[in-house]
């Protein structure tokens, strides 16, 4: 059977496939370093499905669908909470970093902007990420960052 640009570009996601702990550092609601875990999985080996649980009520309990678009070469987030919050976010993952935004409201107003960075070690086991938050698209603060280690 013959790959497609899409079944390349969701290739690339291979890395993520499996059990990550995660390590939340958000000196705004605790000084202490936050546990979580969170798995990645194929979905009818077409999507990727991440599944996040962060062990501080202040979190929402989350899950993201991934596609791409081999026309534009970014990767679509589609995030669900339990909160209800559904939004839409556009990625990229290119030489070891992963990079995800939301600058336009969607399935839920923009009250605010969001970008993540995560750099991916050489081994793919550990990813250390910012998230960073704006209210004006100009002015960014740090918002709080995550380290993911892989099992």
């Amino acid at each position: 059977m013959e790959t497609t640009a899409r079944d390349d570009m969701m290739k690339r996601m291979d890395f993520f496939i499996g059990n990550w702990n995660m390590e939340v550092i958000h000196p705004h609601i605790q000084p202490s370093p936050i546990s979580g875990q969170t798995n990645f999985r194929w979905l009818d080996e077409k999507y990727v499905i991440q599944r996040t649980h962060i062990n501080k009520s202040e979190f929402p309990d989350n899950t993201i669908i991934y596609d791409c678009n081999p026309d534009t070469g970014q990767y679509l987030m589609h995030y669900f909470d339990s909160r209800g919050v559904t939004r839409l976010y556009s990625m990229n993952l290119e030489n070891g970093v992963w990079k995800w935004w939301r600058n336009t409201a969607d399935f839920s107003p923009l009250k605010f902007q969001q970008r993540f960075t995560g750099e991916v070690d050489d081994t793919g086991k550990t990813i250390r990420s910012l998230l960073e938050k704006s209210d004006d698209g100009v002015n960014w603060e740090r918002d709080f960052e995550v380290v993911y280690r892989k099992d």
